[in-house]
């Protein structure tokens, strides 16, 4: 397999990489795991909490942990592909100091609350993701181009199964997903809805070559139909979805931006005004469902910018606010603003929050997944988070930037297509607590990962040679490795 993301030509404006060797080299279980991957992505993507409920019958290794499983077999087997990158990456070493902090504090909630300490403890554990999807693209950089080919073909499936996934959803309970405990098939959340429906229009804007222009404006018609659907029913997953397509508009071209945010508005305009004259309207079924209307998206807007009061979504954000400050309360009044409370602790349960609490599958967290950082790792683990992401954003700002200087915009636009869908999974989990499950925690991770890997100028991944992937032992790799540095990165 071979790979057009590395060494670059010089008639092209791709980077091309040598194949990994066939056999006798280590970290084949790096390679495996990427390419797990992909369809694990997918499957979240597509089926959301369904698939993440897929699991060994008897066990509690669920499909995204039997996936980090071989990951961290992989980088067991050859750690040289995870310690250089660490060593080289300040953002990675910021990462590794966070999971640290989650990890001293998980023990003590484990003794105490056993598997539910486990349990809350995939807020810090989900981001071996990252750490794992560095390694693999250190060890075989050409899964990069076999993840964007797989994302090609499946854009056009995903957009086409949203809508009905949603809508679906709130009519027909569907089947149970085998072992779950009563997991439906059809179990789409609106607000993951809209994160996938941003990914497939972020990456039709920023890999135009890959259709054409008529199917482009479909399939973008369709990605924005999803979100609509979705901010009828959740306007976390909305307000997560525009800032993640800020975040890309703000990348791409002025002309090209401008032209992208005109289409956008009229469509918009003209869908919502079609969708008032005809009357259409599509009920819920459930109790909590909202109706799929234009007067609800409006509403639902409204209610964003404090421009609707009395309605059932202002009394949400309020019922949320209240949460949010219970814990904080709580958390002060027993001391435990620091290092916060570790994992095994039902945090609504801590303040008689029945809201939340009743229910076959009670929350367990205040409802926002920053809060939960903050009310399981306290003061010092928020301010790591603050300033992982810091961090985070600053590398890949910079390493964009760098990139456009020296003409790799295929890297580039990769890199921006990590930046629109972190944004927007991080913003919309201050509405929901979403990376506490796989389904979006993966997604998070794995483009956090990427987007360090593809903003890099080290040698552990953008000067690859055919002698830097060898089955020589990492001493000798790393070797290479600072050999590779230390050569002068050519320039068109």
């Amino acid at each position: 397999m071979t790979s057009s993301l590395l060494t670059r030509e010089p008639s092209a404006d791709v980077l091309v990489d040598a194949p990994a060797q066939a056999g006798g080299a280590s970290g084949h279980a790096l390679v495996f795991y990427g390419r797990l991957l992909g369809p694990l992505l997918g499957g979240y993507l597509l089926l959301d909490k369904a698939f993440a409920y897929i699991h060994l019958p008897g066990t509690p290794a669920y499909v995204g942990e039997l996936v980090l499983t071989v990951g961290g077999v992989g980088v067991l087997s050859a750690t040289g592909y995870l310690r250089i990158p660490v060593r080289d990456e300040p953002v990675l070493a910021l990462l590794a100091a966070w999971f640290l902090w989650g990890l001293i504090r998980f023990p003590p909630g484990l003794r105490t609350y056993g598997i539910s300490a486990v349990r809350d403890f995939a807020l810090c554990y989900y981001c071996l993701f990252a750490f794992f999807t560095v390694a693999a693209l250190a060890r075989a950089p050409g899964l990069l181009d076999r993840w964007l080919a797989q994302l090609s073909r499946f854009v056009p499936w995903l957009l086409l199964w949203l809508p009905f996934a949603l809508i679906v959803a709130t009519k027909v309970r569907g089947p149970s997903v085998p072992f779950s405990g009563g997991v439906s098939l059809l179990t789409h959340k609106p607000g993951n809805a809209a994160i996938a429906a941003l990914i497939a229009l972020g990456f039709m804007w920023l890999f135009p070559e890959r259709r054409s222009a008529r199917s482009r404006a479909l399939w973008s018609i369709m990605a924005l139909v999803v979100m609509a659907l979705s901010a009828t029913q959740n306007r976390g997953g909305l307000v997560g979805a525009s800032a993640g397509a800020l975040v890309g508009l703000a990348f791409l071209p002025t002309k090209l931006r401008l032209k992208l945010i005109v289409q956008a508005a009229a469509v918009t305009v003209i869908g919502l005004g079609l969708a008032v004259q005809l009357s259409l309207s599509i009920p819920s079924s459930t109790a909590s469902g909202r109706a799929f209307t234009a007067s609800q998206l409006i509403e639902n807007v409204l209610s964003i910018t404090g421009a609707s009061s009395g309605s059932a979504a202002t009394g949400t954000v309020a019922a949320r606010d209240l949460l949010w400050s219970l814990v904080l309360k709580q958390q002060v009044a027993d001391g435990r603003l620091d290092d916060g409370y570790g994992f095994g602790v039902n945090l609504p349960y801590l303040v008689n929050d029945t809201q939340v609490t009743s229910g076959a599958d009670p929350l367990r967290s205040p409802h926002n997944s920053h809060d939960d950082v903050l009310a399981r790792l306290g003061l010092i683990g928020l301010g790591l988070w603050i300033a992982l992401w810091v961090g985070w954003y600053w590398h890949m700002a910079m390493g964009c930037w760098r990139l456009a200087r020296r003409g790799m915009h295929t890297r580039r636009r990769v890199g921006v297509l990590c930046m629109m869908a972190a944004t927007a999974i991080l913003v919309s989990s201050f509405f929901d607590p979403q990376l506490e499950g796989a389904q979006i925690a993966a997604l998070l991770w794995a483009a956090f990962g990427i987007g360090v890997a593809v903003t890099s100028f080290r040698g552990w991944f953008v000067e690859q040679t055919p002698d830097s992937v060898t089955a020589e032992s990492p001493p000798s790799l790393r070797a290479r490795l600072a050999r590779l540095r230390a050569a002068p990165v050519p320039r068109r």
